[in-house]
C-alpha cells in the first residue's frame, strides 16, 4: 500500500497558478530593474519622459486587467447562452 498524500486537483491547480504568477512577477521585476533609464513617450498631442520600469509596470497592470475582463466577459457570455438554451419556447 502506497501512502502518498496527494492534494485534490483544485488545490494543485491553485498552487501551480500561484507559482506561475510568482515566476512572472520575478521576471518582470528583473527586467524592469535592468531597464531603469528614462524613455520618451509620444502621446497624440504631447510628449513626456518617464522611467522605463514605470512604463513596464503600468503596461503589465493594464494588460492583466484587460485580460481578466476578457476572460470574465467570455464566461458571462457562455453562461447566458446556456440559460437561453434551457428556456423552452
Amino acid at each position: 500500500m502506497v501512502s502518498t498524500q496527494e492534494r485534490p486537483p483544485k488545490q494543485r491547480n491553485i498552487a501551480s497558478k500561484t507559482i506561475a504568477a510568482v515566476a512572472v512577477a520575478i521576471l518582470l521585476i528583473a527586467f524592469g530593474l535592468s531597464n531603469r533609464h528614462d524613455v520618451r513617450i509620444d502621446w497624440l498631442v504631447t510628449t513626456t519622459n518617464a522611467s522605463l520600469i514605470l512604463v513596464i509596470i503600468v503596461s503589465a497592470v493594464l494588460g492583466a486587467i484587460l485580460g481578466a475582463l476578457a476572460v470574465r466577459g467570455g464566461t458571462k457570455r457562455k453562461s447566458s447562452r446556456r440559460k437561453k438554451q434551457d428556456v423552452p419556447l
